[in-house]
């Protein structure tokens, strides 16, 4: 069943407005009942201290009920009450050794009288409680005069009550020096009677403060409905019909006004009228992605197999690009002399530009490769070649050798190229002088050099995309680490080394995106 998001937002807002009244009035009436509180405990307080002092010289130890002592207290006491709006004062006789009070007389206030005339209550008058002894009374009994409030609550009575000790004057010549407490007085007022007034005024604003909301809220419901839910169906509505209907011509939305909604209409009317370049603009992607396909099936196709191996050498490669199309490779040829020719390059850039000058590079060196051209002249041809059909203004690094399995010279010529590792008893760099890079400056002399190799020795070859492999922190894999790779796996057939650095590069890059193509040759003579 379809949700109205008028009826959402019309229930969110009620549920909003009535969750803050509440908040509001709980704190308000917390503050207004804690003020009350307090106030009422400063008038018990000042009631229980003024009546404490006007009994001071009365003895409870010869006081008698029903006598002109106890009207007297039980006026004063009285007087008390009306003057500071307590209900009840009582005068009490604490006991330590039995813990038990009497209560000699009491005071009550005009209010408190009128209830008991109404609703008797138990008087406690000239009667003793036992076990009634509590520690605050004890307290002021034994001279706390601070004002010991309580908080008393029961099934029937919830009151707040003050305990003052009384100090008895009568017997001594010497003032208060001489004064001892035999009694103690209780001032006490019943908080239903301090709340009941703001209650009553409180259940009254929660009335009118609901007709107000319910007010509000329908008020609000109704501008929602014209203002926003109604011209909401009729944009969700043309939508629907856009969608169902996209090959007919498009009918605008209105705008009117400036409001949101304005806004929303002149949105989708832009959206609409971009939809179908969009739509175009896929579909050429798609076309670009099928053609880089394709273009990967027939750069990768240009190499030779990744695995080689006869009588003489045993050859291991791989390349990686870091997009669809690189601008790495790698070539080897068994020459019919049967020497090796092997070679690999790194063109400037990434992407087709770069695959296009690979490709064309590849040939080349095919070329020089059957014309049996030596590592230095291929690359003086090379070059000559790139640097005459170069409009883009590349370049690329190279390094071509040729092995020769009868007398185990290595022979090759360095174009700005890394240099390349021999594993033999020892790691070994071919790190001599290289010639600048090639397709930038015709008729350059590239040096060529010898190197001897053993029987079970392999040649590394590799591009900038190994040593300048990066983690997630933006390190280098760098010189050192392949070194060290390269030196630990120093026996390792040649697949074991193209495997060992790759498995290296793969824990030490973590995941990271790959940022510059990775290509590695592996040559490794017979034993």
């Amino acid at each position: 069943m379809k949700s109205s998001i008028f009826k959402k937002v019309s229930l969110w807002l009620l549920i909003i407005i009535t969750a803050v009244e509440v908040v509001m009035f709980a704190a308000l009436y917390t503050y207004t009942y804690n003020k009350a509180v307090a106030e009422a405990t400063a008038d018990i307080t000042k009631a229980a201290k003024d009546a404490a002092e006007l009994v001071t010289f009365t003895d409870p130890d010869k006081y008698d009920i029903e006598s002109t002592d106890e009207q007297i207290i039980t006026s004063v006491l009285t007087n008390a009450c009306n003057q500071y709006e307590v209900d009840i004062i009582y005068f009490l006789l604490p006991n330590l050794r039995d813990n038990t009070v009497m209560y000699l007389t009491r005071g009550t206030s005009a209010l408190q009288g009128s209830k008991e005339d109404s609703h008797p209550v138990n008087d406690l008058t000239g009667h003793y409680v036992e076990g009634g002894l509590t520690d605050e009374m004890k307290r002021a009994f034994e001279g706390d005069e601070s004002g010991i409030v309580v908080h008393i609550t029961n099934k029937n009575e919830d009151k707040l009550a003050c305990y003052m000790p009384v100090w008895y004057y009568g017997d001594s010549e010497n003032g208060k020096a001489g004064a001892k407490i035999k009694s103690i007085v209780s001032a006490e007022i019943s908080l239903q009677n301090v709340t009941s007034d703001f209650n009553k005024k409180f259940r009254e604003f929660a009335v009118i403060m609901f007709i107000a909301t319910l007010t509000v809220s329908i008020s609000a419901a109704v501008i929602l409905y014209f203002r926003v839910s109604k011209p909401l169906k009729k944009i969700s509505k043309r939508m629907k019909g856009f969608v169902s209907d996209q090959d007919r011509e498009f009918e605008k939305l209105p705008v009117k006004g400036n409001d949101e909604l304005a806004e929303m209409s002149d949105s989708f009317n832009t959206m609409a009228e971009e939809l179908e370049q969009y739509i175009d603009d896929v579909a050429e992607l798609n076309r670009q992605k099928a053609e880089l396909n394709i273009a990967q099936n027939i750069q990768m196709g240009l190499l030779e197999p990744p695995s080689f191996q006869n009588d003489t050498v045993t050859i291991e490669a791989s390349m990686t690009t870091a997009k669809d199309v690189g601008g790495d490779l790698y070539y080897y040829n068994i020459l019919e002399n049967g020497n090796v020719f092997v070679a690999v390059g790194d063109v400037s850039g990434k992407g087709i530009t770069a695959a296009l000058f690979m490709s064309r590079a590849i040939t080349l060196l095919n070329q020089y490769a059957q014309l049996g051209y030596s590592p230095s002249k291929a690359l003086f041809e090379f070059n000559n070649n790139l640097v005459g059909h170069n409009p883009n203004m590349m370049f690329i690094t190279a390094f071509i050798s040729v092995y020769d399995p009868k007398t185990g010279e290595l022979t090759y010529s360095n174009a700005g190229h890394n240099y390349p590792y021999i594993l033999s008893d020892k790691l070994t760099a071919l790190n001599t002088e290289s010639g600048i890079i090639a397709g930038s400056f015709s008729d350059i002399e590239f040096p060529e050099y010898t190197v001897k190799m053993k029987a079970g020795d392999r040649l590394f070859l590799y591009t900038d995309g190994i040593t300048e492999a990066e983690n997630k922190e933006g390190k280098l894999f760098d010189d050192g680490r392949l070194e060290k790779v390269l030196s630990d796996h120093i026996r390792s057939d040649a697949k074991g080394v193209l495997n060992a650095v790759t498995e290296e590069i793969n824990s030490f890059t973590h995941g990271a995106e790959q940022s510059d193509d990775m290509t590695m040759l592996v040559l490794q003579t017979a034993h």
